[in-house]
């Protein structure tokens, strides 16, 4: 018997699971006060026999409640999963003490003893703020004291130390320390993990803040906040002179140069990635075209000159803008002075004093001119000079092509490789928004040049995608501001099936619409640690941002792809800075293009490439690019400053004014007069203005943007002018002076409207030497003024003549609009 009650007891199981036997779960009331009692059993056991009856008893103050007796076809039901549902009758509410509920019945009634009866309050709907269990102090465990927590516990040793403090503490029996005890390796194991998690906690805290992150992709995504676009590895660019076979060049066409360290710095001919162009070249301007000069006193091609000789016919230059590029290069001891020129005429004419061939007959040479603005900067002694045509761009880098398939193994007999599938933000297991990644296999580790003949990269140089800036070489003509332009990646991305698509490239998928085709590109680097038994790679881990991956939509942001999509992508990887050769380094000519290229040269230093920004920069300058540009305005040089970013504004004055319940804000500007003094904002102006400034307000102000306030002042003059002179060319010169107007040396006039803008005031000793810096001036005599719609009274002008903040001087001395002021002068003396 002692070893039976030793047993592990637990009845309630045992009953729920029993076929014979039924037992009170609980005992429902659906409102406070309520009569009717709902008793609920634990299992689908038939309890409605013959004879049931149910009392019951307790209570402090109402005590003796009855029930009706139960009826077994009315009051038995069952509940939504079939086990017995009773109700039962009481012939009133009991008190707030516990009441138990006792169902008797003969001895054939499938009731357990423990649970035929149940405690219940008719009070249990009324609202408490307390534990509804009854506390019970009778054979209550011990509770064990609590483990001290060491919150400075964050890798294995002191995980380690922290948990045999808690053993000895919790389980004192166990004191096994051996490394080949389970516990023990099973407790190395957790302080394992929880040293790996605390790294994992400490790196995602480290990469929440712009000081502290170390990934690229973190840096990026904080420095966008704040609206700073750090510069991706830019690709070089330059200008080579190619001797040709034929009279087209492909874009694409492989070149290379070798530094001096042994690194194979690969170009291509062509601006960037999507260039197709076929370049128009000919045999006839490769390297060695010869100037030509008449006489020995024309060896010399000076400085500014637009026109030169060349000694020969027949080379159809293309005179058509920009016209054909023409390098002129002069090597003199010591130095190589180059030059390219843009020929815009050609004329062919024959030499017949000096006559060459055999027999001797008159020489053919041919005159080119180009623009002006190309005029020679040096002078070039023709004697050492040559000539070369065939000048095409060349960018720096390689390109690759792969493709890949999305979301299912790829097709038969393809063998492409799978995308990764990551589960986005907020993803769930029935909506995972998988996010599709690709990472470029040729951006992170060796270069490996599968073209050609082109050695891989020796160290020193990490090739990665890269980036070209519209338009940048300069050699060719064409130029870009890089505070404007925006570098594009050297990628080409396109769906193949199900039905062709080009996708676009954005910086931001934020920016994309949901049914967009589009892609981003990630600083990131990926690796595969798992694959399945055909090879296909399931499991892929962050490995760095050592690499570039692409980055489609999820269906919010950006098209998501479909399972079986497939697609190709081209892109091209380079060196940044490390492909900033030296002159006439770029010399080899890969074999595919042997068909179109004999030799090549590039005249000039290469100097455009760039290394992407170090983290250490994008740390420095995108908090300090976020406080040098506001977005906001509180104090009104704020909002002055606003306005007057805008190109049309020369400057703004702001005024707060109380408008009866709140702040208004008033901003005038004066907007760039272009010398009319009668100029004004015009309504595109002036509605930009508006919506800057409302951008940038705070929330409870309100914003307006009322045209300035023009002051008009009538000005008589007096002037002595020297013996000599005549009056009224005095008068005239005076005038000429102070007009609002630019004069005729391109000195704007003392009146001139851009001189003047809110609140600057009229110096009567500056207005007098503008008036005595006149020839034929002698001094002047008098200044009388008046202010138009305040006097009709001249008085004489004050030593400073003051105006409000809002207020600008105007005196235009316009007939057609004399309310815009006027000035008169009267010269006394002369002739």
């Amino acid at each position: 018997m002692a070893q039976l009650l030793s047993e592990p007891r637990n009845r309630l199981v045992l009953v729920v699971e029993s076929t014979t036997l039924n037992g009170i779960d609980f005992i429902e009331l659906k409102s406070v006060n309520a009569t009717t009692l709902y008793v609920h059993f634990l299992n689908s056991v038939t309890v409605a026999t013959p004879g049931i009856a149910a009392t019951i008893s307790g209570g402090d103050r109402i005590q003796g409640i009855t029930l009706k007796a139960i009826d077994n076809a009315a009051d038995w039901t069952v509940d939504t999963e079939g086990r017995p549902l009773l109700a039962l009758y009481a012939d009133r509410p009991g008190d707030f003490s516990l009441y138990t509920l006792t169902i008797t019945g003969p001895p054939s009634l499938p009731l357990d003893p423990m649970y035929s009866s149940a405690t219940f309050s008719f009070k249990v709907l009324c609202p408490s703020e307390f534990d509804c269990k009854p506390a019970s102090d009778c054979c209550a465990a011990p509770e064990p004291p609590p483990p001290a927590i060491d919150y400075l516990a964050k890798d294995f040793q002191s995980f380690k130390l922290a948990l045999t403090d808690f053993s000895a503490q919790r389980y004192p029996a166990w004191q096994e320390r051996s490394e080949a005890d389970f516990g023990v390796m099973f407790m190395e194991a957790l302080c394992a993990l929880a040293d790996e998690l605390s790294y994992m906690q400490d790196r995602v805290a480290a990469e929440a803040t712009l000081l502290n992150a170390t990934q690229r992709r973190s840096l990026v995504s904080m420095a966008r906040l704040v609206d700073y676009e750090p510069q991706p590895q830019i690709s070089a660019t330059t200008t080579i002179q190619c001797n040709v076979l034929g009279n087209t060049v492909p874009a694409g066409a492989l070149i290379s140069a070798s530094r001096p360290d042994g690194v194979v710095v690969p170009f291509e001919i062509g601006m960037g990635l999507n260039d197709s162009t076929q370049y128009e070249v000919s045999p006839a301007w490769n390297d060695g075209i010869q100037p030509y000069w008449f006489d020995d006193s024309q060896r010399c091609l000076h400085c500014g000159s637009t026109g030169m000789w060349l000694l020969g016919h027949g080379f159809n230059f293309d005179t058509n803008p920009p016209g054909t590029a023409l390098l002129i290069q002069t090597d003199l001891p010591g130095e190589s002075i180059r030059e390219v020129v843009h020929v815009i005429s050609s004329t062919e004419i024959w030499d017949p004093i000096f006559q060459s061939g055999s027999p001797p007959a008159p020489t053919p040479v041919t005159y080119i001119t180009w623009v002006e603005q190309e005029a020679l900067t040096r002078d070039h002694d023709l004697t050492h000079t040559k000539l070369a045509g065939n000048l095409l761009p060349a960018t720096q880098g390689q390109r690759f092509s792969e493709a890949f398939c999305v979301g299912s193994p790829p097709p038969p007999g393809t063998n492409l490789p799978v995308a990764i599938a990551r589960r986005g933000a907020n993803g769930t297991d029935a909506q995972p928004n998988w996010i599709t990644l690709y990472p470029l296999s040729k951006c992170s580790g060796v270069f490996a040049s599968s073209l050609d003949a082109l050695s891989a990269l020796s160290t020193g140089a990490q090739p990665r995608l890269t980036w070209f800036m519209p338009g940048s070489n300069s050699q060719t003509g064409s130029t870009v501001d890089p505070d404007i332009a925006t570098p594009l990646p050297e990628l080409i991305v396109s769906r193949r099936v199900p039905e062709p698509a080009p996708f676009t490239f954005l910086n931001r998928l934020l920016d994309a619409t949901p049914t967009e085709t589009a892609y981003t590109v990630d600083p990131a680097a990926w690796r595969v640690v798992a694959n399945d038994d055909q090879g296909n790679a399931t499991q892929w881990e962050y490995d760095g941002d050592n690499g570039d991956t692409l980055r489609f939509g999820d269906g919010s942001f950006g098209a998501a792809p479909n399972d079986g999509d497939v697609f190709d992508v081209e892109y091209r990887i380079g060196l940044g800075s490390a492909g900033n050769v030296a002159p006439d380094a770029i010399t080899t000519v890969s074999a595919s293009a042997t068909a179109y290229l004999s030799s090549v040269r590039n005249p000039f230093v290469v100097t455009n490439g760039a290394d992407q920004e170090s983290a250490l920069h994008i740390q420095r300058m995108a908090p300090q690019a976020f406080r040098a540009v506001q977005y906001r305005a509180v104090r009104p040089e704020d909002y002055q400053a606003a306005a007057e970013s805008l190109p049309w504004v020369l400057k703004a004055g702001t005024s707060f004014r109380w408008t009866g319940s709140w702040l208004t804000v008033f901003t005038t500007v004066d907007p760039e007069a272009a010398g009319t003094s009668g100029a004004s904002a015009t309504l595109t102006q002036q509605t930009d203005l508006i919506e800057l400034l409302n951008r940038r307000r705070l929330a409870g102000y309100e914003s307006y943007a009322p045209p300035p306030e023009l002051v008009s002042i009538d000005l008589r003059i007096t002037v002595c002018i020297d013996s000599g002179w005549l009056e009224n060319d005095v008068e005239a010169a005076v005038l000429v002076r102070l007009a609002d107007a630019v004069q005729p040396d391109g000195a704007p006039g003392f009146f001139y409207a851009d001189s003047f803008t809110f609140g600057t005031p009229l110096y009567r000793s500056n207005l007098e030497a503008a008036i005595q810096g006149v020839a034929g001036v002698n001094g002047v005599l008098d200044v009388q003024y008046r202010r138009r719609g305040a006097s009709n009274v001249f008085q004489t002008l004050p030593e400073v003549l003051t105006f409000g903040t809002s207020e600008i001087l105007r005196v235009a001395n316009d007939p057609n609009f004399p309310e815009r002021g006027s000035i008169r002068v009267t010269a006394e003396g002369g002739r």
